[in-house]
């Protein structure tokens, strides 16, 4: 199937015709929550001669150490707002955008400083954080990282966190000319949940999981992007917002989704919409590295068999059922159905795999809106390795997803499988 491309121009009028004013004003987003910048006079300071930049770090740092972090920043500053076309982000007071290089693991990557208050749409100005334990290859994605979050909060504040880390991780992934060992954990961990909600964070603050799930968001940009980043841009770009001054919580629309909602719909075919994104983007995590964890790995069945989902889906993760061919007689087929839960919207396909792990077919499963099961016999199964069986929530049956919303309902289903 073509993907269509898309570009800023596109998706501006779209997003416009497809979002009510009124939604911009609703007070549902993340909490409004000013940092306070650490360090004292004693701290080391270092500023770009390029660059309206500061790095700070604590004393006895080594000299070398805030002049490695102060390249960094230079190099990150340069890809981030250069190719990249990210906003530089907002500074201090004095004009300046300030990193401090602190001990341990910073929560986040850069903090809120304060709202612009002369702004027509939400901006802040921020500063950024980076362990001082770090060196080589994991600093300067740490320091693209904190530049990239510091953009952020200048182009669209009020994003959600699991939103904000998955998207700030994408492009300083982009910024970063080097892999950085944490890369590979950080996909493990996002493969590893398959069923959870991409964008969820967990206690005490976002994690490896999180970061791991810019998976997503490459996907979006290397499927429907007009060049590397394109797509972060357009969601930071294309989802302002207004929130009254001295509000407790950010306005909470328009989100990312609601971009993606409206600026996506038909990017799959005609009639595809964000329901089709999803279940797309489920099967091609499928066939990534590493492949995500399966909730069962099955033998080819001698008779009918049931599986329930060990672990409940919540919306925008997945389920996978792995069914090896080996063993079924020539010409075999197989017969599936898949049941769930009331209030959840799933949808199904059936992957083949050949034997070197490369997918010889898709196979959707046509499924009705508010269905609550969906059921296929699937055909031409010689020189298959195994089956591959994907099912990924798209969402409540009651309201769009939305993610603000920071809980979402996870939900089971029941698959059977037999041989024909």
């Amino acid at each position: 199937m073509r993907r269509r491309r898309l570009s800023l121009p596109f998706t501006f009028p779209c997003l416009l015709r497809g979002l009510s004013p009124a939604a911009w004003s609703v007070l549902v987003g993340p909490l409004v929550q000013l940092g306070t910048p650490p360090g004292g006079p004693d701290w080391v300071r270092a500023c770009s001669v390029r660059h309206e930049v500061c790095v700070h770090a604590p004393p006895r740092t080594s000299s070398s150490s805030v002049l490695e972090a102060l390249g960094a920043t230079d190099e990150a500053w340069d890809a981030l707002t250069g190719p990249l076309r990210l906003p530089a982000p907002d500074g201090d007071t004095d004009g300046r955008w300030h990193l401090y290089l602190v001990d341990g693991e910073p929560q986040r990557s850069a903090e809120l400083l304060a709202r612009d208050p002369v702004a027509r749409f939400d901006r802040a100005s921020s500063f950024g954080l980076a362990s001082r334990s770090l060196g080589g290859c994991s600093l300067r994605l740490a320091v693209s990282r904190a530049i990239a979050r510091g953009a952020l909060w200048r182009a669209g504040p009020a994003t959600d966190e699991g939103s904000a880390v998955a998207e700030v991780e994408t492009v300083a992934r982009l910024a970063t000319p080097c892999a950085a060992p944490e890369q590979d954990e950080d996909a493990a961990a996002f493969q590893e949940e398959p069923e959870r909600n991409i964008l969820a964070v967990a206690p005490p603050g976002p994690g490896a999981f999180n970061r791991g799930a810019s998976l997503f968001f490459r996907w979006l940009d290397q499927s429907f992007g007009t060049q590397p980043g394109a797509i972060v841009e357009g969601l930071w770009a294309l989802a302002p917002t207004k929130t009254p001054a001295g509000a407790a919580r950010w306005a909470g629309s328009p989100t990312g989704f609601d971009v993606l909602r409206v600026s996506l719909a038909g990017a799959l075919g005609t009639e595809s919409d964000l329901d089709d994104l999803l279940l797309q983007f489920a099967i091609d995590r499928a066939t990534t590295s590493p492949p995500p964890r399966p909730a069962w790995r099955v033998a080819w069945p001698s008779q009918a068999r049931r599986f329930a989902s060990p672990q409940p889906v919540a919306p925008t993760g997945a389920s996978y059922v792995w069914i090896d061919h080996a063993g079924a007689p020539a010409g075999a087929s197989l017969q599936l159905e898949a049941t769930w839960e009331d209030y959840a919207r799933m949808r199904w396909a059936v992957v083949k795999v050949d034997a070197a792990g490369h997918r010889t077919a898709i196979v959707p499963i046509s499924t009705q809106r508010l269905a609550t099961s969906a059921a296929i016999t699937v055909e031409m199964l010689d020189g298959v390795d195994h089956l591959l069986v994907a099912g990924a929530n798209v969402g409540s049956t009651d309201h769009s997803f939305d993610p603000d919303q920071g809980w979402w309902e996870p939900h089971g289903w029941l698959l059977t499988i037999q041989a024909r």
